[in-house]
């Protein structure tokens, strides 16, 4: 690992902390860590410890306008967003209909500043009885539906939510066991509701790991790990959530996120039992590789390379899965599986449109996106990241 990843997490440790950072040796590449920092989504997290370093160690000056640049745009994105959160939470609490927050939307408000916490969007999730009328609040207040596999998306100039009916998407095992343990073990604070500590952390690992086999997951999602284990050990069952996590397949996140965080952060662990020892410096190598979700101006591994079964390579795994890849998303597919080349060329065309690919595009990433796949499927195999399915 160079030394100047090394360093940013350094950043990322004394600013989720509010501490000064340890000074930076010579060979610091200032370039570099702001560029990384941007790959990671964590740059205007990383300025002000940056700006609590000795001035004969700071960045240039014109890196530091740019720097202060980005925190400015990013804690008023967050901020504008997060009103935004907060006004339609009161809106469907007001109706009756409890609206559970999950990651971002209330993690960041275990940091120093929430604002430097950035959110792509909102994920929640609500009671399929309650569904019709959540669509109706949404759309009255100015929002765009789109129906999804696992519940609607509602968008606007502000805000995009996913609000979800089901937890299958992360919990593939037994989701009905979790929509009803999510929804029944909640706990509500400022106009907010979320799951309870437990089971809070216990998605956080679950969903970390589903984006660490995936596409990668980052820097920022450990500095969540860090900040909710130092702020709520005591209200979490870990025996409980490590339970969880080895039912859904995750027993080796689970492990490499709780060493990791105790080795890069200074998180104290003692107490939390069963704890497989792992290599937290390769971890943390293909965090700081792979950026927030993966290599995300590839999009089309993040979009249409997903779920891939390693038994199937190359452009084969992302062109033509296998049903069982695909009903998750392709409900129909359960009942119908002879509609399998239907979902193939909806999965390509959903990808096109989300992410404004023409034809010419796609099959000029093709070749990167088989590569990235393999060089992703190495790292697993390595790390040993993919427990038994």
């Amino acid at each position: 690992m160079k030394y100047s990843d090394r360093y940013i997490v350094e950043l990322s440790r004394s600013a989720i902390f509010d501490e000064k950072p340890a000074p930076p040796c010579a060979k610091v590449n200032w370039e570099y860590i702001y560029d990384k920092s941007n790959e990671q989504n964590i740059s205007g997290l990383l300025f002000p410890a940056i700006m609590k370093l000795d001035k004969k160690f700071l960045p240039s000056d014109e890196l530091i306008r740019k720097w202060n640049n980005v925190m400015l745009v990013t804690m008023s994105v967050t901020s504008r967003r997060y009103n935004e959160f907060i006004r339609m939470c009161r809106i469907v609490n007001k109706n009756g209909i409890k609206m559970i927050g999950l990651k971002g939307c209330i993690l960041r408000n275990i940091y120093p500043v929430p604002e430097l916490r950035t959110m792509g969007d909102f994920d929640v999730l609500v009671d399929s009885k309650s569904m019709k009328d959540i669509t109706k609040i949404f759309k009255d207040n100015g929002y765009e539906i789109i129906n999804d596999a696992f519940g609607i998306i509602c968008k606007n100039s502000i805000a995009y939510w996913e609000i979800f009916d089901t937890m299958e998407e992360e919990f593939r095992i037994r989701p009905d066991k979790y929509d009803e343990l999510f929804l029944n073990n909640c706990i509500s604070k400022n106009d907010a509701t979320f799951p309870e500590y437990t089971y809070f952390f216990a998605h956080m690992i679950v969903h970390m790991g589903k984006h660490y086999i995936r596409e990668g997951a980052g820097i920022r999602n450990l500095c969540d790990a860090a900040l909710f284990i130092k702020k709520y050990k005591d209200n979490i069952d870990f025996n409980k959530a490590r339970e969880i996590c080895n039912e859904q397949n995750y027993s080796n996140i689970y492990s490499y996120i709780i060493n990791t965080v105790n080795k890069w952060y200074g998180i104290d662990i003692s107490g939390i039992n069963n704890i497989e020892e792992k290599d937290c410096d390769l971890f943390m190598e293909y965090t700081l590789l792979n950026g927030i979700f993966g290599k995300q101006d590839n999009t089309i591994v993040s979009q249409v390379a997903k779920h891939e079964d390693d038994s199937i390579g190359g452009i084969r795994k992302i062109l033509f899965p296998t049903v069982k890849m695909l009903d998750y998303r392709y409900k129909y597919l359960k009942k119908m599986p002879f509609l399998l080349p239907i979902a193939w060329i909806q999965r390509i065309f959903s990808a096109m449109f989300r992410w404004k690919y023409s034809l010419k595009t796609m099959a000029g990433d093709m070749k990167e996106a088989v590569e990235f796949s393999e060089e992703r499927m190495k790292w697993l195999k390595e790390l040993g990241l993919r427990d038994k399915h």
